[in-house]
């Protein structure tokens, strides 16, 4: 029989890894910025936290909500692994295809792609390393998957950092640190993953791509759309603004990846509790939601509160460790803070109805109300931005994320009227 409870150290482990990623995302940010100047920094910038985190997506394919709850295995670990390989490779060919694409239309110069290439092939590193995770998430090994987060994200970071200070070329800098992020995966995943997971193949190798593919698809299309729309308001600046621009606006940012990061500290250990309490007493079910609803809203308002209080400080704290490298930007920096951070707030607040409406296996649901918030947020982002350049950008990303929570109510309830039926 499992046994869900966590252990400390698994605690440990996942807090560590995740609050660990989210500060790692920050601090490369600013020295790159300030090692390689603010017109690298933000190429380097909108590829580490939006194009990188793109092919994550497409290479994990949104598949851990999934895989961490598949219990009875119906898919193996080598299973899940071989479809992280193919995605990866699909993964890489989209990638390049962008910046190809935005090379030759001429909104790219080469010096961006091999740049952005590069941090294509660490987010498919990334996405492919969750395939492991997930499985040591699956065999109460949480504690497994907290240790490799950490370790490949610091040793990336800083041999990175180091890498640059020392050459002063960002490049050579960015395959230094892929070689020892991918020795690192080696042993944290590929040598340490032996005699823990099942080894158990199924009868139908051949086709279990296909019926993977078809089981998550519905779940990644959704990822997919979700994501865009979180960064739909980076990419407006990407094509229509800048690299500075982008540079700044991906540092005013990193507050909301770190609330949203912080709720997904909570949700990540008791997703598996949570759906084995859909399927066997409703109840606690409830109770575990209701507890995540009120934790999103009570980070939100103390973030809030800390933001009001803080925000000038981090600010200063910007353009003092960038060398003031965004002084045009100074006079709307808080405001422009202030904007973005209460998308995230209302973007955080969604999380929780999100997992469960995943669990309760409604993600067709999910999908058209997503479908309909990225059309209107492709429109409203580029439009935004021309108009109000960096301060419609946060306009836009805000109104995004007010809609997912209102879409994600919507069907919330639309899927409670039709189970009392």
């Amino acid at each position: 029989m499992r046994n869900d409870n966590l252990k400390p150290t698994d605690l440990i482990w996942n807090t560590l890894g995740t609050c660990t990623y989210a500060a790692i995302s920050l601090l490369i940010s600013i020295f790159v910025i300030r090692i390689s100047g603010k017109t690298e920094g933000g190429i380097f910038s909108f590829g580490f936290s939006t194009l990188a985190r793109l092919t994550f997506i497409i290479t994990y394919f949104g598949i851990r909500p999934m895989h961490i709850v598949d219990i009875k295995y119906k898919y193996s670990p080598s299973d899940y692994i071989k479809f992280g390989k193919m995605m990866g490779l699909i993964s890489l060919i989209i990638g390049s295809a962008f910046v190809i694409y935005r090379y030759f239309i001429g909104n790219y110069t080469i010096t961006k792609v091999q740049i952005l290439y590069l941090l294509i092939i660490h987010g498919i590193i990334d996405g492919f390393a969750d395939y492991y995770e997930c499985e040591y998430q699956r065999v109460n090994k949480l504690s497994l998957c907290g240790q490799s987060l950490f370790f490949r994200i610091v040793t990336f970071a800083v041999t990175l950092i180091v890498s640059l200070e020392f050459t002063k070329n960002l490049l050579l800098s960015e395959i230094i640190a892929i070689v020892v992020e991918l020795i690192m995966f080696y042993f944290l995943n590929i040598v340490r993953s032996k005699n823990l997971f099942k080894t158990a193949k199924s009868n139908a190798e051949n086709n279990k791509f296909f019926n993977l593919f078809l089981d998550a698809f519905p779940l990644f299309l959704i990822t997919f759309l979700d994501m865009y729309i979180f960064s739909s308001a980076k990419f407006a600046i990407d094509k229509s603004i800048g690299d500075v621009a982008s540079g700044f606006f991906n540092l005013i940012f990193m507050p909301t990846n770190a609330i949203y990061l912080l709720m997904t500290l909570f949700m990540k250990p008791i997703l598996t509790p949570l759906s084995n309490a859909y399927h066997t007493d409703k109840k606690e079910y409830n109770k575990l939601l209701n507890k995540s609803m009120l934790f999103a809203l009570l980070i939100c308002a103390l973030s809030i509160i800390m933001l009001y209080i803080l925000g000038k400080y981090y600010i200063n704290i910007i353009n003092l460790i960038t060398t003031n490298n965004y002084v045009e930007f100074k006079d709307m920096a808080f405001k422009l803070l202030f904007v973005v951070f209460l998308g995230g707030c209302l973007y955080t607040l969604s999380t929780p109805i999100y997992f469960s409406i995943i669990i309760e296996n409604k993600q067709k649901y999910l999908f058209y109300s997503y479908s309909v918030v990225a059309i209107i947020t492709l429109i409203l982002s580029n439009r935004f931005v021309i108009l109000y350049g960096i301060m419609g950008a946060a306009y836009s990303f805000c109104f995004s994320m007010f809609l997912i929570l209102i879409s994600i109510f919507i069907v919330k309830l639309i899927i409670k009227i039709v189970s009392n039926e």
